[in-house]
């Protein structure tokens, strides 16, 4: 089966975020920032306080509000945050090829992804895990690296006939 699409930045950006919000390691980190900053704000509260020699309401109203803000909305700043390091680092090198059309066949044996700089080919062994998600389906051949095959406009039942059960 032979599949014409093309990749943006948008979806590479969109890989990112969803593999960071998949991994274990990208949940765990992203837990322990947005509790840190709350910690951080109530225990400058208490050391102020303790500074200062007195106890105002009013410093720790300020801090707690503070805290609250920051647990509620740091999972939006840090999903802005990735999405413009992503546009950095692909605007950072020469990325030929991870961009634009792309042909991908799959076969019995495995996928070969081609676009105008070259071309790719793993065997079905090579595919360590496939996500399958609304707009799209990441074919893993590594922990942090994958296929991106948007689903736009694609037979979706023919491409899920032709990936290996798993």
């Amino acid at each position: 089966m032979q599949i014409q699409y093309e990749l943006t930045e948008d979806d590479y950006i969109r890989f990112n975020l969803s593999h960071i919000k998949r991994s274990k390691t990208g949940k765990r980190m992203l837990l322990i920032q947005r509790v840190i900053g709350p910690v951080i704000f109530l225990g400058a509260s208490v050391l102020l306080a303790t500074w200062l020699q007195k106890t105002d309401w009013w410093l720790y109203g300020i801090y707690g509000f503070a805290s609250i803000l920051w647990f509620m909305y740091y999972p939006t700043y840090f999903e802005r945050h990735v999405r413009k390091q992503t546009r950095r680092l692909i605007d950072e090198r020469s990325n030929e090829g991870m961009i634009g059309p792309h042909t991908m066949e799959l076969d019995e044996n495995g996928l070969r992804d081609q676009n105008e700089f070259g071309e790719t080919r793993v065997t079905w062994a090579g595919i360590k895990e496939i996500v399958e998600e609304d707009d799209y389906v990441y074919l893993y051949n590594a922990s942090v690296s994958a296929y991106i095959l948007p689903k736009r406009g694609q037979d979706m039942e023919e491409v899920r006939r032709w990936l290996p059960a798993r």
